[in-house]
């Protein structure tokens, strides 16, 4: 890291404070971090949306639908409140989605034969050969997304996604504590901030 980089618009506060997440007492990782993850996030957005378009559905019910694939080979009763969790949505927007495919053909839902008020999810045949021929594309895709990896960058990087997908509604519920309704905190008095950094 360069000195001109790191002593970069020295007037604005540290974006962070946790010791763990700055660098020589500067934010500059941090910040250029979260920018990667920005844009990259942008890029999983924008393959998901594309394969979703290939067998006509939008982003969010193609990924629905690779999830029912995948967990109901685990989970022998799934339900819309287990696929929820797992995909860090809501259930009720789950349940919109999930009767989508449903209409589509692609979902069955039926009645859960131990509790007759939940439903268990699977693929329809159509569901599968729908997912069967987007293969083609979405093999070389994701391969193509995460080549640079290597085994042991790929685990790292899984086990810390799966430490960050879970700290939105904390998050959320902080900034609307000290943010209510949307408005900055009122301050009395402008101070010059003890620890200076690159901002945002």
């Amino acid at each position: 890291m360069s000195k001109a980089k790191k002593a970069s618009n020295p007037l604005l506060p540290l974006s962070v404070s946790s010791e763990a997440l700055l660098v020589d007492g500067s934010d500059i990782e941090f910040r250029e971090l979260v920018h990667d993850m920005l844009a990259f996030g942008a890029i999983v957005q924008d393959v998901r949306n594309r394969l979703g378009a290939l067998i006509g559905l939008s982003g969010t019910q193609y990924t629905i639908l690779m999830a029912i694939a995948r967990l109901a080979d685990r989970a022998s009763n799934l339900g819309v409140n287990e696929l929820a969790r797992h995909l860090h949505l809501s259930g009720a927007f789950v349940t919109i989605e999930v009767n989508n495919l449903v209409n589509e053909g692609l979902v069955s839902k039926i009645a859960n034969p131990e509790d007759r008020r939940r439903v268990v999810l699977s693929l329809t045949q159509e569901g599968q050969l729908k997912l069967n021929q987007l293969g083609q594309v979405q093999q070389p895709a994701n391969d193509s997304l995460f080549g640079d990896l290597t085994r042991a960058e790929f685990l790292a990087l899984r086990k810390i996604m799966s430490k960050l997908a879970g700290t939105g509604p904390s998050t959320t519920a902080l900034i609307n504590f000290i943010a209510p309704d949307g408005q900055l905190p009122a301050q009395s008095g402008v101070k010059r901030p003890r620890k200076m950094a690159a901002g945002r």
